[in-house]
């Protein structure tokens, strides 16, 4: 009997995460991973820190090709990308982005890990010399080449989402006088006001300069960026403006997709084709509080569907539970965190929802270099129920976890002021400000 043949499309958290679990549970399958790139398993949320400390772009990765074939048998093909399936003959069309041989590859099971790419805007001239757009690996790779080789000194960064916020952090502690181009009206929009405020005040307190409901006209070379609130003269610019599902060439597959082209997957990962499953930034992820399928592209949501994909692969029965929505990141010395739903997620998901905010010290009143800390949680007015929180701090930043337990659980502001929150003097008052915060939403 021929051994079980699994296909894996993308190498990077979610492909190499699903390879690797499937090779662990079969280890005589032959377990197939295509890479477009010659870049595996990285992390690139730590890309912009890279830049800052400006070491060697490579760190950032968790697993090298080598180990992915002589330590976990895994038969890893890199510059091969997946250009087609046919789900009726289970074969993939593959072209070496090295020589332009294509050829068929069959499957048994087929796992489909293509995470995202950058979602550009049409600006004349973003291709330009010196324009970057920090997603994948060799994108880090080129931009931290290009600082150092034409000592840059002014950037501009074209959108205020996380990426960017983290790398004018970064930037600037390289040296850079750095301005960020927004064309909303504001930063941080899914955030309380006294958050967003809190977060513009640390840009602004670190020499940052952010200008909001920007248009941009084009950029110019050499380089400059012209927009409707003047030109912006610069060395180095980054494009962020968010993302999309790499899932162009599936179009036709007999695939489902959402709304923006991700992948429908059910809460085992799988299509709604027999025998291939889809998982990572490429695919859409079950929220627990909402009750259905969105988008929420993330590198530690991306390992988990990569492994639940893996083992249901393999004949399992993994189901994933579902998001709360939790990120966090970090701006100059402050951290900024949320889980749960904004207000208007709340709003439009048909709760009646109330925001209450407090701002408290970090740790006991009488402890040198205290600092204050922003608590924000949304609740149901009638029920109750924990909806969402975010929070602003210094040093407890990491609160935010017992607070995205709390919306997995499904408890109510009642019961989180309550909590057994751990106490010290250097770490927090003998009330939490979680817990103030709670105490005054049961109001």
């Amino acid at each position: 009997m021929e051994p079980l043949k699994i296909v894996v499309i993308g190498a990077d958290a979610a492909g190499a995460s699903a390879a690797s679990q499937a090779k662990r549970r079969q280890k005589d399958a032959h377990v197939i991973m295509l890479e477009k790139t010659q870049d595996v398993s990285y992390g690139a949320c730590g890309m912009p820190y890279i830049i800052g400390l400006k070491k060697d772009m490579e760190e950032v990765v968790a697993v090298s090709a080598k180990e992915f074939r002589e330590k976990r048998n895994i038969d890893l093909r890199l510059n091969e990308e997946a250009i087609g399936i046919d789900t009726k003959k289970r074969v993939v069309l593959v072209k070496n982005n090295l020589s332009n041989h294509q050829y068929e590859l069959n499957y048994d099971k087929l796992i489909i890990a293509t995470g995202a790419k950058s979602n550009l805007p049409p600006i004349d001239g973003i291709t330009n010399e010196g324009v970057f757009s920090l997603k994948s690996l060799e994108d880090g790779r080129k931009l931290n080449k290009y600082l150092i080789s034409e000592n840059c000194k002014k950037a501009v960064l074209i959108g205020g989402g996380f990426i960017n916020l983290e790398l004018a952090d970064n930037l600037k502690k390289r040296g850079l006088e750095v301005v960020i181009l927004e064309k909303l009206d504001n930063i941080l929009l899914e955030y309380t006001d006294e958050i967003r405020q809190k977060a513009i005040e640390e840009l602004q307190n670190n020499g940052l300069k952010l200008i909001c409901s920007v248009d941009i006209e084009k950029i110019d070379s050499p380089l400059k960026v012209i927009t409707n609130k003047g030109t912006f003269e610069c060395d180095v610019v980054n494009v962020s403006t968010g993302f999309k599902p790499n899932t162009d060439f599936l179009i036709g597959s007999g695939l489902n997709f959402f709304s923006n082209n991700a992948i429908d997957v059910d809460q085992k990962m799988k299509t709604n084709i027999e025998d291939v499953f889809a998982c990572g930034d490429c695919a859409t992820i079950y929220h627990k509080l909402l009750k259905k399928h969105v988008y929420f592209p993330l590198g530690t949501n991306a390992n988990k569907q990569g492994r639940i994909a893996g083992i249901n692969a393999t004949g399992g029965n993994e189901v994933f539970e579902g998001i709360t929505g939790t990120s966090v990141f970090k701006l100059f010395d402050l951290g900024i965190a949320k889980t749960g739903l904004s207000l208007k997620q709340a709003q439009d998901a048909g709760f009646e929802p109330k925001i209450t905010t407090i701002v408290a010290n970090e740790k006991a009143h009488y402890l040198p270099n205290n600092k204050e800390i922003i608590v924000s949680l949304i609740s149901d007015i009638k029920t109750k129920q924990l909806l969402g929180a975010q929070i602003c701090s210094y040093d407890g930043i990491l609160r935010i976890n017992a607070l995205s337990v709390a919306i997995y659980a499904n408890l109510k502001v009642s019961e989180v002021k309550y909590l057994d929150f751990a106490y010290s003097p250097p770490y927090s008052a003998v009330w939490d400000a979680v817990l103030i915060c709670a105490t005054q939403a049961d109001k």
